[in-house]
C-alpha cells in the first residue's frame, strides 16, 4: 500500500518546537532592528522585516527536520542477502553429567550455557543439537528458529538417550552427517561433555571432520578431582554405584577433549574456569568465521522521498543568501 511513512518517525515531537523557534528568531531579528534604529543606522527594510525573516528561518529549520526524518512513499524492490554460519552442538546426556562439581549439575550448567549463546544467533546463524551418551541422536535439526530450539532444549535430560556410556565418536559422526557437505567452511561443531571417552574413538572421529574442513571445539564440564554422581531414588537421592557396589566417581578428562579439538584446529575450554564459555567461544572463534549466503532475493521497501523536501529547502536557502547583504551573506 502506498502511504507516506518516515524512517525516523520518533523525531515528530521536535516539530512542536518550531513555534518556539520562530518566536525566538523573531525576537532576535526585532532586537537587531531596534538596536540599529537606536544607534541611528539607516533602515534596511520595512516594519515587517523581522516577521518575514523569522518565518523564513523557521521554515528552513522545519524543512531540514522533515528531510532528516527520512520521508518515504511508494514501494520499490530491495535486494537482500542473508549470511550466517551453522553451529552443531553435541551435548553429553550420560549419567556422569549428573555430577555436581558444577552447580547445579554438569548437565544443567551445559544447558544454561547453550541458552546464553542463543541470542547471538538471531542474526542469521543456524543451530542444531545432537544429544549423546552410549549412542548419538539428532535431537534438533539445523534451524533458524531460536525460540523453537530453546523450547526443545528444555526437554533434554539424562533419560533422552537410554544407552549408557559416553561415545564421543558417535556424537561427532552424527554431527558430520547433520552438516551440509557443501558448507563445511561455514560449519562449526561444539562438543559439551565431561570428556570421559569410554569408547576411545573420539579423536579418530574428529579427524574425519577435519578431513571435511569442519572445526570441532570442546567445552569440558566437571573437575579433574572428580565428583560422585547423584541420582534420584525412592524418596531420596543417592550416589550411583557400579556393579561391585562401589560409588562411581566421575572425572573430567581434559586431555582427551584437548586432543579432539586439536585434531581439527579447534579450541578447548573448561567450564569451571569461566562464566559463559560458549558465549566467549562464539565471540572469539565462531563470529569471525566465514559466513554462508542464503535466502538471497528481493524484498519490498519504501522509496526514499527526501528530495521532495530537500529541493524547496535549497531554494529557500539560496533565496536567503541572495537577500542577505554584507557580512550576513
Amino acid at each position: 500500500m502506498n502511504e507516506l511513512v518516515f524512517g525516523r518517525a520518533h523525531l515528530w515531537p521536535w516539530l512542536l518546537a518550531l513555534p518556539v523557534a520562530w518566536a525566538l528568531l523573531w525576537a532576535l531579528c526585532d532586537r537587531a532592528r531596534r538596536a540599529a534604529a537606536r544607534y541611528g543606522a539607516a533602515p534596511t527594510g520595512g516594519p515587517a522585516r523581522p516577521l518575514w525573516s523569522s518565518l523564513r528561518l523557521a521554515t528552513l529549520l522545519g524543512l531540514g527536520l522533515l528531510c532528516w526524518m527520512d520521508p518515504r512513499f511508494g514501494d520499490e524492490p530491495i535486494a537482500v542477502e542473508r549470511r550466517g554460519l551453522d553451529l552443531i552442538v553435541c551435548l553429553d546426556t550420560s549419567r556422569s553429567m549428573l555430577a555436581r562439581d558444577l552447580e547445579p549439575s554438569r548437565l544443567q550448567r551445559a544447558l544454561q550455557d547453550v541458552r546464553a549463546v542463543l541470542p547471538r544467533l538471531e542474526g542469521g546463524d543456524r543451530i542444531g543439537l545432537v544429544v549423546f551418551a552410549g549412542e548419538a541422536r539428532l535431537w534438533i535439526p539445523l534451524t533458524h528458529d531460536v525460540a523453537s530450539f530453546a523450547a526443545l532444549l528444555d526437554e533434554v535430560d539424562t533419560d533422552t538417550i537410554k544407552v549408557g556410556g559416553t561415545d564421543l565418536a558417535a556424537a561427532l559422526r552424527k554431527a558430520l552427517a547433520t552438516a551440509d557437505a557443501a558448507e563445511a567452511k561455514t560449519t562449526a561443531v561444539v562438543l559439551l561433555t565431561d570428556g570421559e571417552d569410554l569408547a576411545g574413538a573420539g579423536r579418530q572421529a574428529a579427524g574425519e571432520l577435519a578431513d571435511r574442513g569442519i572445526v570441532v571445539h570442546a567445552v569440558g564440564y566437571g573437575s579433574s578431582m572428580g565428583s560422585k554422581i547423584t541420582v534420584a531414588g525412592e524418596g531420596a537421592e543417592s550416589f550411583l554405584r557400579d556393579q561391585a557396589g562401589a560409588e562411581v566417581v566421575s572425572r573430567m578428562d581434559p586431555d582427551s577433549l584437548r586432543a579432539v579439538a586439536a585434531a581439527t584446529g579447534g579450541e578447548f575450554l573448561r567450564a569451571d574456569a569461566m562464566v559463559l564459555p560458549l558465549v566467549e567461544l562464539y565471540e572469539k572463534r565462531l563470529a569471525p568465521m566465514q559466513k554462508r549466503s542464503y535466502d538471497a532475493g528481493t524484498e519490498t521497501g519504501k522509496r526514499a522521498r527526501y528530495q521532495w523536501v530537500l529541493l524547496p529547502l535549497l531554494v529557500l536557502l539560496l533565496f536567503e543568501i541572495a537577500m542577505a547583504g554584507g557580512r550576513h551573506r
